[in-house]
């Protein structure tokens, strides 16, 4: 019997002993993650309208640490054009947004490689603008309705009728500002900026403006300030602020602007004479002043042509301006220090417009 019992000890030992030696033994360490690939880190996106009809939109990208340009990154990597008319290039997280008006979809990109991750088709609705909040993305479209993806499924949620031809849009004061431009019912053009509540996905106020309003942007999440083109003729470009608390309009200055970025706390802000075909000033407004700081922003000289898109580096205040010249060959892109002298100029494609950094 008590052989019996030390033999399945034994035999216990065996089964066991493996197993702790097994247990002691550390194991190899897992190799590291396949790293994901960075090719555009350290410069600038640049989306070029291409002309109406034409298909002819690109996406290009400048590296600023090495003055490198690529034409065409949406060609290369993806081995297809864009679409008919690039209006809007937005990041959000790890994805670029490309807003392509007259093909009527929205192209999602990794931002680290260009590849695309999905074509949102938006039929018939003419996209124009984008903006994000909390995980949404919110387009505003001609057709006169503001369209809500989640930017994880990138699949369309809703929409909500905002007005006549919606056309800029901006996040301020945790609510949805859309100008409603009225563009396509020339003579007749809108004058509203929608207000929507992001919860509730509704318009719950409409605030009169001056006609034809289009590009809109936020401040401190409190102020909205908006440009109106007018008519194109005796109704000029108009320069306006909105409250964000009150949802009023709460000033009008006495400026011609056509298009404006904020840094900080100076709007950067210029205009262009379509019937003489030149521009006339490019200043910085102070948004804490309410004052004009600079008359003319430029100070050494350079000339633009045509003045079409405009953004400044976060990181260190240089002011990208794009140059259409002619709308009909490829513009280029200048770069400015804070104090208006140009650092370095390059070319881009046909008519760029939009832009974004990495």
């Amino acid at each position: 019997m008590c052989f019996y019992n030390l033999l399945k000890k034994s035999v216990l030992w065996i089964i066991v002993l493996p197993v702790l030696v097994m247990s002691c033994t550390p194991s190899p360490p897992l190799p590291d993650p396949e790293p994901i690939p960075d090719t555009y880190a350290n410069g600038l996106f640049i989306l070029n309208e291409g002309l109406f009809q034409q298909n002819n939109s690109t996406l290009s990208y400048y590296n600023y640490k090495d003055g490198t340009f690529t034409a065409n990154i949406f060609l290369d990597v993806n081995h297809r054009g864009l679409g008919d008319v690039g209006n809007d290039l937005q990041r959000y997280g790890s994805k670029l947004y490309i807003v392509v008006n007259n093909s009527n979809i929205v192209e999602v990109v990794d931002v680290n490689t260009v590849k695309s991750l999905k074509t949102i088709n938006l039929p018939q609705k003419q996209p124009r603008y984008i903006a994000f909040l909390d995980g949404k993305a919110y387009i505003s479209c001609f057709d006169g309705d503001v369209v809500r993806v989640d930017t994880a499924s990138l699949e369309v949620e809703a929409t909500v009728h905002s007005g006549l031809n919606p056309d800029g849009i901006c996040v301020c004061n945790g609510k949805l500002y859309v100008s409603n431009s009225g563009g396509l019912n020339y003579p007749n053009y809108g004058n509203t900026v929608s207000v929507i509540d992001p919860a509730s996905f509704t318009v719950t106020k409409t605030i009169t403006v001056a006609i034809n309003p289009t590009r809109i942007k936020s401040w401190q999440n409190r102020y909205v300030y908006l440009v109106s083109n007018g008519n194109y003729g005796d109704v000029p470009y108009t320069f306006q602020k909105i409250d964000a608390q009150s949802d009023e309009l709460v000033k009008t200055y006495d400026l011609e602007v056509l298009n404006f970025e904020i840094y900080q706390n100076l709007a950067y802000i210029y205009t262009y004479d379509y019937s003489t075909m030149t521009s006339a000033w490019i200043k910085i407004l102070n948004l804490e002043t309410d004052q004009v700081e600079k008359e003319q922003f430029i100070s050494d000289g350079t000339q633009l042509k045509t003045p079409y898109g405009i953004k400044v580096n976060p990181l260190n205040g240089d002011v990208y301006i794009t140059d259409a010249g002619t709308f009909t060959t490829n513009g280029d892109v200048y770069c400015f220090d804070q104090n208006g002298n140009k650092k370095f100029s390059f070319e881009a494609g046909l008519n760029p417009s939009a832009m974004t950094f990495r």
